[in-house]
């Protein structure tokens, strides 16, 4: 039974009217706020909301390392602090303040020890290649207190920041520049070809431009990794919607051996530096001097094609390419005054092979039956060289050829003729190829193609030149494009008497002279040489590809050719007759360690007009070891340098020397170099006595 609140008592009424009164005060500023939220404040809501956006934050991934045949670490990446320019923020800065802000940060950057000129500053932030919004890249490599001075300072430098991104690092120096090429950043004629890889590419990214780095590009290069983002006004991060990591690129392990390599880069730098210091050479045309530029040099494994050490000279330092090379140092690179230091010699210099191309010319003459029951000779039919051959009812053009120097060899076969580089033998040969019905004049042309000479090794490198030999029909080409050039566009017997020495319109490469030695040595078997041997996964060290040996072609050589062909090679190094006659390289290998390590080879020089149209030699060789088996075919080109047999055999002799006596010397790094001057240093202050009576020892020795 309810009670009305009448009956209640007095106290108990008043209490329900406060209770009532303070339950109204409490919901009242609730209802107030709701409304407020919901209906007053509901447009500023909405705009904030707005203010807030999606964005998509690319990390970079840094590139695969690129390590020798024993796992160390040729090209690596270390940190660098590079400063950017906002492109949207600056777009609000006055063209004359513009102005005035590059020309204060190219002040600060420049007296940090990073020389920059106004100029690159504007030309980089106005470059097409950037996007409205871009962060321009502009110099790499700062210290950290400039880092902290431009943070510190950043009013006076608007729109100007610094990121900590990854750089190549060289631990060996300039070690194998050529073969290890380098990065830069992508240009706008690559980017069309960049769009259709699986890996994305950004404008300031950086791309392999030459050497392993170009041609492992898919390899090395990372897998960028990506962020997306909520941010508000103020470009603070509010939500992380999606994160993929970046994952690095994968290292690359090459068949080359860095301590071999140094070896090939300094002795071929050294045959330079002895060629330099010979007489000069006197010829009609005047005084010639050796000036000895340039030259390159390949050593090859014949039993898989790989290669174990690839110089050019001169070189170049890739660190110039780091933090973008400038146009001055660019451009002594590619100065032919300077004898071009981009351009590698071992796969891009073509050069008259010289009397290195006989033993190809001896091929075609054995593989056709010109030597042979129904030739002209028999392997051992003896042939006089007097000094001097005439072509047979000769017509036209030169009909007169010669020994150098109208040297006479008296009898000789086709052993012989390749000890003591008997040009006369083989000039007989091709007249033979070119008179005799029932022969193919172009006969030594496809014997030497089938070696590979005229078509590019397929080394795994870009840019790799193609040589050339010539034929009656890229004569007439020839002709018909600048006859000026040519007495006729007819192919004559001189053509060919020339070309089977290696002369006339030869051109080859250093690479493809020993891939085609290679095959003469190994038995027959034409390999596109390898310088990647796998590729590695970057964590794990996994190998993910190996590269098996490539075999272009078999080519028929049975023992009845290489075997005539290779004895008189063999005594090239060590054949002195009881007269006094040797093989051309036998100065050269007198005293080499023959009973334990036999070296063959075969000397080479080549001519080649230079400027004054004066005549240079430019000399070459090829050796192999240790036989029968060789586990190394070295090729070394001087030029300008004078006789193979004379400066170009003593480079591959010194080298095979070291490796026959085990005495290659350890390359070591940068950081081991420091390692062990830190230690001296240490040994020093702790013996001062004993350094200083080591000191006082040298200096009286001296």
């Amino acid at each position: 039974m309810s009670v009305s609140s009448r009956y209640l008592p007095q106290s108990h009424r008043l209490r329900l009217a406060v209770l009532a009164a303070v339950a109204i005060s409490l919901f009242v500023p609730l209802i107030a706020r709701l409304w407020y939220l919901q209906v007053i404040k509901e447009t500023a809501f909405v705009e904030r909301a707005a203010d807030n956006t999606t964005e998509t934050i690319i990390e970079l991934a840094p590139r695969g390392r690129i390590l020798d045949a024993k796992g160390r670490v040729l090209v690596d990446n270390r940190a660098s602090i590079l400063v950017t320019i906002d492109k949207e923020e600056m777009s609000t800065v006055a063209a004359d303040d513009l102005q005035d802000l590059f020309f204060d940060l190219a002040t600060e950057i420049s007296r940090s020890g990073n020389l920059t000129k106004v100029q690159e500053i504007d030309s980089a932030y106005r470059s097409n290649r950037y996007g409205p919004f871009a962060e321009v890249p502009v110099v790499q490599d700062i210290s950290e207190e400039l880092q902290i001075y431009l943070a510190e300072y950043s009013y006076k430098f608007p729109g100007v920041n610094t990121t900590v991104t990854t750089v190549r690092d060289y631990p060996y120096g300039s070690l194998a520049a050529h073969i290890l090429g380098y990065v830069g950043l992508l240009s706008e004629e690559e980017m069309p070809s960049v769009a259709l890889k699986e890996k994305t590419y950004l404008a300031n990214d950086e791309i392999g431009k030459s050497g392993i780095e170009l041609f492992y590009e898919d390899a090395l290069r990372g897998t960028p990794g990506t962020k997306v983002v909520t941010v508000d006004k103020f470009n603070n991060i509010l939500e992380v919607n999606e994160e993929i990591p970046a994952k690095a690129g994968s290292d690359v392990q090459l068949t080359i051996d860095i301590d071999l390599q140094a070896l090939a880069e300094q002795e071929l730098a050294r045959g330079l530096a002895i060629a330099k210091q010979q007489p000069t050479k006197f010829e009609e045309e005047g005084v010639v001097i050796f000036n000895a530029p340039a030259g390159a040099m390949v050593v090859m494994d014949p039993r898989n094609g790989s290669i174990v050490a690839m110089a050019s000279y001169p070189s170049f330092d890739p660190e110039l390419f780091v933090s973008g090379i400038s146009n001055d140092d660019f451009d002594e690179l590619t100065d032919p005054g300077n004898y071009l230091p981009l351009l590698n010699r071992a796969i891009q210099g073509t050069y008259p092979p010289g009397s290195t191309f006989k033993p190809f010319t001896a091929y075609a003459a054995l593989d056709t039956g010109l030597i042979g029951s129904r030739g002209i000779l028999s392997i051992d039919d003896f042939f006089y060289d007097e000094g001097v051959f005439l072509i047979p009812s000769c017509e036209g053009g030169t009909c007169r050829f010669q020994n150098a120097g109208e040297a006479a060899y008296g009898d000789v076969d086709l052993r012989l003729a390749l000890t003591y580089s008997s040009d006369v033998y083989f000039y007989n040969l091709a007249a033979s190829f070119d008179i005799l019905p029932g022969f193919d004049l172009e006969s030594v042309q496809v014997a030497a193609k089938s070696f590979g000479y005229g078509s590019r090794t397929g080394v795994t490198l870009a840019g790799e030149g193609s040589g050339r030999i010539p034929t009656p029909a890229s004569r007439r080409d020839a002709y018909r494009e600048n006859p000026e050039a040519f007495l006729t566009g007819q192919w004559l017997t001189g053509d060919t008497l020339n070309t089977s020495i290696g002369q006339g319109d030869v051109l080859a490469t250093p690479l493809q002279i020993v891939n085609a030695y290679s095959a003469l040595v190994n038995g027959g078997t034409l390999y596109a040489p390898n310088l990647g041997q796998r590729i590695l996964d970057p964590i794990t060290g996994e190998t993910q590809v190996e590269f098996a040996p490539r075999i272009l072609k078999e080519i028929f050589l049975p023992d009845a050719f290489s075997d005539p062909i290779l004895e008189g090679l063999a005594a090239v190094t060590t054949w002195r007759s009881e007269i006094g006659t040797e093989g051309t390289a036998y100065n050269a290998f007198k005293d080499f360690p023959h009973e334990q390590w036999p070296v063959s080879g075969k000397t080479g020089t080549s001519e080649k007009q230079v400027e004054n149209a004066l005549i240079a030699d430019y000399g070459l060789f090829v050796g192999w070891g240790p036989n029968p088996d060789p586990e190394y075919v070295a090729v070394v080109v001087l030029e300008e340098a004078g006789f193979g047999g004379q400066v170009a055999a003593p480079v591959i002799r010194r080298y095979f020397e070291s490796i026959a006596l085990e005495r290659v010397p350890a390359f070591l790094s940068q950081a081991e170099k420091d390692e062990i001057a830190k230690e001296q240093a240490v040994k020093s202050s702790l013996n001062p006595v004993t350094e200083m009576e080591n000191t006082n020892e040298e200096d009286s020795s001296s």
